[in-house]
């Protein structure tokens, strides 16, 4: 057994060690708690690009086929117009869409088209 300047060289090692690998212990730990909260900034970042993507396109849809038209719309753009307002999930612009769909005259539909259109610019944002 060696005494002397060769234990205490010893202790500091392993004291160093031990130190070096909490730390190694601690920024892993750090490092995964880190990717964990990317991936879910990242999925609601993707979620909130989808609903945009689906508003817009709804929009799109509702300009070209609604305000593009003399007043006449197809059974089957109308379908698809309440099914793409619906599958946005937002009670506001399902309840104006049915004030919108429910106007008797062309100055209450304006009014209330452009109160959906609002809504929808607003959910864009």
């Amino acid at each position: 057994m060696q005494t002397g300047i060769l234990d205490k060289t010893r202790l500091s090692a392993n004291l160093l060690m031990i130190i070096l690998v909490g730390l190694n212990i601690f920024f892993s730990i750090q490092y995964t708690q880190n990717m964990k909260l990317n991936d879910a900034k990242e999925a609601a970042e993707s979620a909130k690009t989808e609903e945009r993507l689906k508003t817009s396109r709804f929009m799109k849809l509702f300009v070209d086929k609604v305000l593009g038209t003399n007043g006449t719309i197809s059974f089957d753009d109308r379908v698809k117009l309440e099914s793409d307002i619906r599958s946005l999930g937002d009670q506001a612009l399902v309840k104006q869409w049915d004030l919108f769909v429910a106007s008797k005259d062309s100055d209450s539909a304006q009014k209330n088209a452009v109160t959906l259109m609002s809504l929808l610019s607003s959910k864009m944002i």
